[in-house]
């Protein structure tokens, strides 16, 4: 996939995501994420947030880039680590 239909699916899901319903919201959640897993990410973001609450914003990006990489690491699309030459 080309990074500029990455980014346009980012920006229209985050679209959506801006007028949609907390209801609606939450049951993605508990269908997509599960409970248990969303309660994991909910501690560690709480950990990263406590540790610098001076870099809010920052940290906030940081974790959705987290998130998305947990994502890519589910569907096997970390590439191996190369060892230093």
């Amino acid at each position: 996939m080309e990074t500029s239909s990455k980014k346009d699916l980012a920006l229209g899901f985050l679209g959506e995501l801006a007028s949609m319903r907390p209801d609606r919201l939450q049951d993605i959640i508990r269908q997509v994420v599960g409970e248990d897993l969303a309660a994991i990410m909910f501690g560690y973001s709480k950990q990263v947030m406590e540790a610098a609450p001076d870099k809010q914003l920052e940290n906030a990006s940081s974790l959705m880039i987290l998130g998305y990489l947990i994502r890519v690491h589910e569907q096997g699309g970390i590439p191996p680590a190369t060892p230093p030459v």
